[in-house]
Parts: structure tokens; sequence; C-alpha cells
């Protein structure tokens, strides 16, 4: 949310995609490392989708700003 608000008081959307861009590369070894849906630990379980979830959020706010539609699944 930070984020959007200063790049919409200093009209640089550029800083919007490379915050997304750069929240995603360090979202993708995350999600390569963990498996979150199959973790048998189960406090581990929900902590790990937890962050999936508030990632998501974050992405899916940073694209629609930047007027990019999100897929479903992918």
């Amino acid at each position: 949310d930070e984020v959007i608000f200063q790049c919409r008081n200093s009209a640089e959307p550029a800083n919007l995609a490379k915050y997304t861009f750069s929240l995603a590369r360090a979202f993708s070894p995350f999600y390569h490392d963990h498996r979150i849906l199959t973790e048998p630990d189960e406090v581990r379980r929900v902590v790990l989708t937890t962050v999936t979830k508030i990632v998501r959020t974050q992405l899916t706010t940073a694209l629609s700003v930047l007027g990019i539609n999100v897929p479903d699944q992918m």
C-alpha cells in the first residue's frame, strides 16, 4: 500500500512495476523451496499458506493498479 501511495504521489508507475517484479522474483524461490499444501506440520503449513496469500494479495493489487489483469490460476 505504501508503494502504491508513493507512486501515485510521484506519478511514477514504473516504480510500482519494479516493486511488483521484485516481489514476484523474491516469492518465486520461496514457492519453489516449500511444499505448501503437502507440508506435514500443520502450524508450518498455516504460516506458509498465510505468506502465500499475503503475497498474492499484494501482487494482485499492484497489477490491478497497473491495469494488468490477473489470471485466476497459472
